[in-house]
């Protein structure tokens, strides 16, 4: 390593906050799937931090790692595979169905050999992940991330010498059925220190049971101090191996290389230690803007891992560090745009099949793919086969093709999906992808769509298979289509005795409005191998707008179906008012008919896949639906599952009611002046969050980056009733907490201020904490109330009574004006009364347009449940009053480089003109001499803050440049 290249460690990336930090979890479910290691030595399997609904019951698949049907069969099955997202608990730290479609989504589980749950302190993988990683045939293992405590407590020893922290790792991996552990040992150690760990991973090994592995990260050497070797050489070898005894199963290397250097070393000292090459995962960090691995501006280091780029020669196995970098890493805006979901998933394809996302070639130039190098891992080996080609997450819900809209994810919904996305030969302009419009079950189909010359043709490869056809065997598809009049559409199938020509099967021409099955029996290819599953497509005409969806494949002998369905259900709204809509979205599997049956509802009993209810009555009511085959039954009764409240009388004194889970109001951007500022509401909390980072989000803005301005309860290392001003400087966070715990179930009203000095927290208007803070914050950013960053920060509990300011309040204003003030007061810059008791939107009084829409949220949010303190209403309509400082710009967006300016309401005091850009840095300023002046505007398109100031009030509005 060298000074001029800094490595920025596992730790530091968290600490530092560069990219989201690695411990949010995304429903309370979750909780205790991450431990402390005092949590970890005190667990049991009946104790309480034992979460039995995060037990994985699906065993690990087996693979056939075949040659011949590859797209490449020059490419070699040695070389192994980790795939370690960074933060897996704060965007997949779930146990059930999310109401949310734009969580992370993996979808290439046939390219990797093992994915590691990077999460820490102890990070133990969640069930739905688990469950389709071994549907897949990959392993998870959970993570050690711990500080030099938390390692001296993992090492502590019972009487007759054994390392306590050693079985309770294999009991809580046995328990909850996941495959092993990575440690991560960034804190020094004393050399007797380091010695006790090693111990305790040499005893590790003789515990664990067969299949289960354990991997060391490169960081801490044997004498206990960190010293990153960015490779395996015989400063850290003991780590791996320590004479004749094992110490792990694979070292995870640091990722600070470039060139073939660190493979001879990495191959030369495996060998002198009698281990394997492919023990050795060399890594790879390729977040955007780190180290030299980086994607997508770095291609061509993935070479160096084989002898002179052949896949067929691979030196060592592969570790790729935060691959999560297509969802968050700044590659689209899927994170926090759901419309930007076609994005996210060509990212995550052209991870594997490279910049010109086709897996079929070889990138010319730039990104090859990892699919250039690695083979596809197939566990479709034994009938039956059958997918639906779910990825695990969706805008709507669909069964047997009746479909509702709602967002939704759940990695234990994903099918096993296309070997390869995509691979489609042909001249034929005809392109493959997710369809999240039309499915069949669950959230997707696939689509074929394009057009046909009459000349040309496409062929899609979907599958890799090695299914043995017996004279029963018969393939089901179903699909629909559109524009293929004309058109030959036919399933390809290869056989391994003949890869090069496959068996056509045509599909007969279907309506576009019904999913049609096809049922094609077998018999004719039996005693023959099914290599490869396809999609061929030709046309004797030309067909413009061709489209085939693919809602279910299906390869059996006899029945498909042969056990009972599972019966399983969500509404779309489980509080309600009266006569409200409340939508159920089934999501039985295996189900042929359902009978519902709705107590009180309307109506009482249905047939129907997706029922609509109304309830007449306030009360608590249950849900019952029984789902049925050709096998048999099953039932499901959610009692007390809907709930009809009585809604607060119009135009009444209101508050909104926030679930913990999903439910947010957004006011869009709004940028704060960095010089001065202020944010206040009502909160009342419901709950406190028990699992880490133990913060509920009160009200602010926080993206992730830079921009950071909030107040929220509970921290990582603070518990979850503890109130906290957050405010960032570039990458460094400022954090003013409060000493003071909160109530459950009572109001407070809350109070952070910047005046350019200092951070102040007051509640209930006094003074609670303060801190000095000379700096330049940046704060201009989507503003919520209830939720930020991400669904795990969401407050259980209620809001009221919401401003933010253009300007440092005083102790004396706050403590006068906690339950109203005028929207034309100095420096109000948002006011939301939550007084609208119905609808959609919660109105900004000041005027400035910052209109809050509830996400999630419906008419049973609002409440007549408000702070004691604040019991009427003082009438403040929306839109701006007449009096005070006015500020107005006349044509906006502003078409030139001039923007004509009109105050109004200075009361003959001097008035200053200020235009900042959304970094808040000053552009342009000027004394005025009257009410109407020009504006130099900036060259450069785009959103301005211009502020006008007395020296008793200040105003500003938002100045577009075209």
């Amino acid at each position: 390593m060298t000074n001029l290249y800094p490595r920025i460690c596992l730790l530091l990336l968290v600490l530092l906050g560069v990219r989201p930090a690695a411990q949010a979890q995304i429903e309370p479910a979750a909780q205790y799937t991450t431990l402390t290691p005092a949590q970890l030595m005190a667990w049991t399997a009946t104790g309480p931090t034992a979460v039995p609904a995060n037990v994985s019951t699906v065993p690990l698949a087996t693979r056939q790692n075949a040659l011949a049907p590859q797209l490449n069969p020059a490419q070699s099955f040695s070389a192994k595979v980790n795939w370690c997202p960074d933060g897996m608990n704060n965007f997949s730290g779930y146990l059930n169905e999310q109401p949310q479609f734009n969580l992370y989504n993996f979808t290439h589980w046939q390219y990797v050999d093992v994915l590691t749950w990077f999460a820490s302190p102890i990070g133990i993988p969640c069930r739905p992940w688990v469950e389709t990683a071994h549907r897949n045939g990959v392993k998870i293992i959970g993570t050690v991330f711990t500080d030099r405590a938390g390692f001296v407590a993992l090492c502590q020893k019972d009487a007759s010498g054994n390392y306590l922290g050693a079985q309770k790792l294999v009991d809580v991996a046995n328990y909850y059925g996941f495959d092993g552990w990575f440690f991560n040992e960034e804190s020094a150690l004393t050399a007797t220190e380091a010695g006790e760990v090693i111990n305790l991973l040499k005893q590790l090994q003789a515990l664990k049971p067969a299949g289960m592995e354990i991997h060391w990260y490169d960081s801490m050497l044997p004498s206990g101090a960190v010293s990153y070797q960015n490779t395996l050489n015989a400063n850290n070898a003991r780590l791996l191996q320590d004479g004749t005894a094992r110490v792990n199963d694979a070292m995870f290397t640091n990722y600070f290389w470039t060139g073939a250097g660190t493979f001879n070393t990495a191959v030369s000292t495996a060998a002198s230690l009698g281990r394997s090459p492919f023990d050795v995962y060399t890594g790879a960090d390729i977040w955007p803007g780190r180290n030299p691995q980086r994607l997508f501006t770095n291609t061509s280091w993935l070479s160096d891992f084989y002898t002179g780029g052949s896949p067929a020669q691979p030196r060592t196995s592969l570790a790729v560090f935060a691959p999560n970098m297509t969802f968050n890493g700044g590659q689209n805006n899927f994170s926090t745009n759901p419309a930007d979901y076609a994005n996210f998933y060509r990212t995550e394809q052209r991870l594997f099949s490279g910049d010109d996302l086709d897996v079929t070639t070889t990138d010319a130039t730039g990104w090859q793919g990892f699919g250039q190098y690695l083979p596809v891992r197939s566990v479709i080996n034994t009938l039956p086969f059958d997918t639906y080609f779910s990825v695990g997450q969706g805008q709507v819900f669909a069964n047997n093709g009746a479909q509702v809209r709602k967002p939704w994810t759940d990695m234990a919904k994903q099918s096993l999906l296309p070997s390869w996305q995509w691979a489609k030969t042909g001249s034929a302009p005809i392109t493959a992808s997710f369809d999240f419009d039309r499915a069949y079950y669950a959230g997707n189909s696939i689509k074929l769509a394009g057009s046909l010359s009459g000349t040309n043709a496409a062929n899609v490869k979907l599958y890799q298979t090695k299914l043995a056809i017996t004279a029963p065997t018969k393939l089901d598809i179903t699909y629909k289509a559109a524009g293929t009049a004309g058109s030959a559409t036919r399933l390809a199938l290869y056989f391994s005795d003949n890869l090069t020509t496959p068996a056509l099967l045509d599909l007969p021409v279907a309506a576009d409005t019904l999913w049609h099955t096809t049922s094609f029996p077998l018999a004719a290819y039996a005693a023959r191998e099914l290599a490869i599953i396809g999609v061929d497509v030709s046309s004797n005409t030309a067909v413009r707008t061709y489209r085939l969806n693919l809602g279910r494949l299906s390869v059996y002998n006899n029945a498909l179906v042969t056990t009972k369905p599972t019966a399983n259900f969500t509404a779309d709204a489980t509080t309600v008012v009266a006569n409200q809509p409340v939508t159920f979205a089934n999501s039985s599997t295996n189900a042929t008919s359902f009978v519902w049956t709705f107590a009180g509802g309307t109506p009482a009993t249905s047939t129907d896949v997706n029922p609509v209810v109304r309830y007449a009555a306030a009360g608590t009511y249950a849900v019952k639906l029984r789902a049925q085959n050709a096998v048999g039954r099953d039932s499901l009764t959610r009692t007390a599952y809907i709930r009809v409240v009585t809604p607060p009388a119009a135009g009444s004194n209101t508050a909104l009611l926030f679930d913990g889970v999903g439910k947010y109001v957004d006011a869009g951007v709004i940028a704060l002046n960095p010089a001065g500022f202020s944010l206040e509401c009502w909160v009342k909390a419901n709950s406190f969050k028990t699992g880490s980072p133990f913060i509920s989000s009160v009200i602010g803005m926080e993206d992730g980056g830079v921009n950071n301005a909030q107040i929220r309860l509970g921290d990582a290392n603070i518990t979850g009733d503890r109130p906290q001003f957050v405010m960032n400087t570039g990458t460094l966070s400022r954090k003013l907490t409060s000493a003071t715990t909160l109530t459950a179930g009572t109001w407070y009203h809350l109070a952070a201020t910047y005046d350019g000095a200092a951070m102040r927290l007051y509640i209930n208007g006094v003074l609670n904490a303060s801190l000095n803070a000379t700096t330049t914050p940046t704060v201009n950013a989507a503003f919520s109330f209830g939720r930020n960053y991400a669904s795990s920060r969401c407050l259980d509990g209620s809001i009221d009574e919401v401003r933010v300011w253009q300007r440092a309040l005083t102790a004396a204003e706050i403590l006068a004006n906690a339950c109203d003030v005028p929207a034309n007061a100095p420096g109000l810059e948002g006011y939301w009364k939550l007084n609208e008791a119905t609808g959609q939107v919660a109105n900004d009084l000041t005027g400035h347009g910052h209109t809050g829409n509830l996400i999630g949220m419906n008419a049973a949010d609002w409440s007549a449940n408000v702070p004691t303190a604040c019991p009427a209403i003082t009438a403040v309509l929306p839109g701006r009053a007449t009096a005070g400082l006015q500020l107005q710009v006349l044509g906006n967006p502003v078409p030139g480089r001039q923007a004509e300016v009109e105050i109004s309401g200075a009361q003959g005091q001097p008035v200053v003109l200020t235009l900042c850009n959304l970094l808040g840095a000053v552009v342009w300023q000027q004394r005025l001499s009257g009410p109407r002046t020009s504006v130099p505007v900036p060259a450069a398109a785009g959103l301005y803050i211009l502020r006008a100031s007395t020296p008793t009030q200040t105003t500003s509005a938002k100045l577009e440049r075209q």
